[in-house]
Formats: structure tokens, C-alpha cells, sequence
């Protein structure tokens, strides 16, 4: 992930930049060309506990590269001992820097993304991070993802993982469920694409009416469809749920099986048959049978 990538550039920077010294002043600056430049400021102090090998910048920390900003209330950056053999094989091995935190109103911002968080950790060695906190969010353009008990990346895998009623928002589709796992591959343009999103635990997909191009017509609530597990296939925009399937429409049909297709491209939801239930619905009393006093009629 890109932001992962820079967010290491950015440690590597700050020891350059002159971390070292425990009265360094509030604002530093590394040398270099316009996108490798990197500013570190902190309201408080910038520290180095060398018996600790830990770098501190406390008090409105704020790191700055190129289009890239991280910002917390404190920033720290472990040194890695250097008599420390490389983790397998690592390219990061002889690196400065092993570990990476922050603490309080984290921030990391760019033009095309926004994580928030109140503690955050970064392995570089393990190349993976964690954010955790009470108001975890990852936002885009487009899409915004929230989560009660963390947020995680996994560089070297292209795997994003959100946990604790974690839910995926979009103008067109909502997913949300105890555990979403998100698979990604890098796209020609250099961005990282979204392939595959897994739910599970508590899953609850829901379709949405398109906006207008007036921005009049605001996106509403469609079929709600609730199971167990779902994958959904961002190259068809498809999901398909499975595991006591339940899908209740915007009519107030409810059906219910073992497996179930939710097609974002229609805004359509329905129930398949794999050949071990039978596929049942409850249909919505008419317009008619309601005045007459009607119920629906039996599953």
C-alpha cells in the first residue's frame, strides 16, 4: 500500500532530519529534493532517550512529506539495535528504525485517503500496521470503513482487515459484519484496487437507490439481506451470502434460504438453491388485502 510505504519513508526521514539530539528545537526539516523533504513539528519537544533508543515528539506532532501528513499527540520511533540479525531476510533489516507509534488524535491524511484512530502501531520489520481507538474510520473519495476494535494493513499481502462491527460504506452498497477482510492488487495507474471484500459474523448487506446527477435524488435504504458469511466481488459488484440467509425487500417480502445474491448493479437481491433446502418467502399483504382486512398469505 502506498501510504504504508511513505509512512516509512517518513521514520527513515525523521532520523535524518535530526531526531538525535534531545534539545533539538520544536521544527526541523530534512535536506533533499521537494518530494523527499520532510518537516517534523511538535508544540511541546522533540526527544532522544538513548538508553531506551527511543525518539519522542510530543505535543502536536506533526510529520510532514511530499502529500503525505501524520499527525498525533505524540509520535514515537524506536531505534532498532543494530547488532540484530535481519528479519528474514528483510530489506528494511539494516534499517534505523524497527517500530513506529502513535498516540492520541492520530491522523494520516493524503489526496486520496483519510485514517483516524487514537493509537496506532507500525511493524517494519513484520511490514504491517494496527490502528485502534474509539473512532477508528478510513475514508475515501468514494467509501468509508468503520470499526469498533481495530484497524489493520498487511503490506506484503495486499490485506486490510477491519474488526468489531465493522462496516464498509458506499453511494451504492452498504456491508457491515463482525470481521471484514478486503483483498487488494495493484492497478496500472499505481493505486491499490479493491478485488474482494469478506464478511463475517453478523452480516447485514444492504442495496441503494443511485443518486441523481442533480445531487436531488439522495441514495436510500433497498433490500436488506442478513447471513452469516458474505463475499463480495468488486470486478462484478456482486455478493453472495451464505448461511441462514434472510432478505427482507423494500415491499416487505421476506425470503429465506441457505444462500443468497446480492447484485449491486440492479440494486437486486434473491435466493439461490444449492440443492440442500428449499428456498421459502414470506409475501407482503397487497394494498387490497389490507383493506379487507387480509394477512399475508402462509410461506
Amino acid at each position: 500500500m502506498r501510504l504504508l510505504r511513505l509512512l516509512l519513508l517518513i521514520i527513515t526521514c525523521v532520523i535524518g532530519a535530526g531526531f538525535a539530539a534531545s534539545a533539538a528545537p520544536p521544527t526541523m526539516a530534512a535536506k533533499g529534493d521537494k518530494d523527499s523533504q520532510l518537516q517534523v513539528t511538535a508544540d511541546g519537544s522533540l526527544e532522544y532517550y538513548q538508553d531506551k533508543k527511543l525518539y519522542v515528539a510530543r505535543g502536536g506532532a506533526k510529520a510532514v512529506r511530499g502529500t503525505l501528513t501524520v499527525t498525533a499527540d505524540v509520535l514515537m520511533a524506536h531505534e532498532r539495535d543494530k547488532t540484530a540479525k535481519p528479519v528474514n531476510n528483510d530489506k528494511n533489516g539494516g534499517g534505523s528504525i524497527d517500530l513506529m507509534t502513535a498516540d492520541g488524535h492520530v491522523v494520516v491524511t493524503d489526496p486520496r485517503q483519510k485514517i483516524t484512530g487514537d493509537h496506532a502501531v507500525y511493524d517494519l520489520d513484520k511490514h504491517q500496521m494496527v490502528v485502534t481507538g474509539n473512532n477508528l474510520r478510513y475514508e475515501t473519495a468514494k467509501e468509508v470503513v468503520t470499526a469498533r476494535d481495530s484497524l489493520e494493513y498487511y503490506e506484503d499481502t495486499k490485506l486490510a482487515v477491519a474488526r468489531g462491527h465493522a462496516v464498509a460504506d458506499q453511494p451504492d452498497r452498504h456491508i457491515e459484519g463482525d470481521i471484514l477482510t478486503a483483498e487488494f492488487r495493484d492497478a496500472p495507474n499505481g493505486q491499490s484496487q479493491l478485488t474482494k471484500m469478506t464478511s463475517q459474523g453478523h452480516v447485514t448487506v444492504i442495496t441503494k437507490s443511485k443518486e441523481s446527477p442533480d445531487g436531488k435524488n439522495k441514495p436510500k435504504g433497498g433490500d436488506v439481506s442478513r447471513g452469516n458469511r458474505a463475499v463480495y466481488n468488486a470486478d462484478s459488484n456482486v455478493a453472495v451470502l451464505s448461511g441462514d440467509v434472510r432478505v427482507t425487500r423494500k415491499d416487505g417480502t421476506q425470503l429465506s434460504g441457505d444462500v443468497g445474491e446480492v447484485d449491486f448493479n440492479n440494486n437486486q437481491s434473491r435466493l439461490l438453491n444449492d440443492g440442500k433446502g428449499r428456498v421459502r418467502a414470506l409475501l407482503a399483504p397487497t394494498t387490497t388485502d389490507k383493506a379487507n382486512g387480509a394477512g399475508a398469505p402462509a410461506p
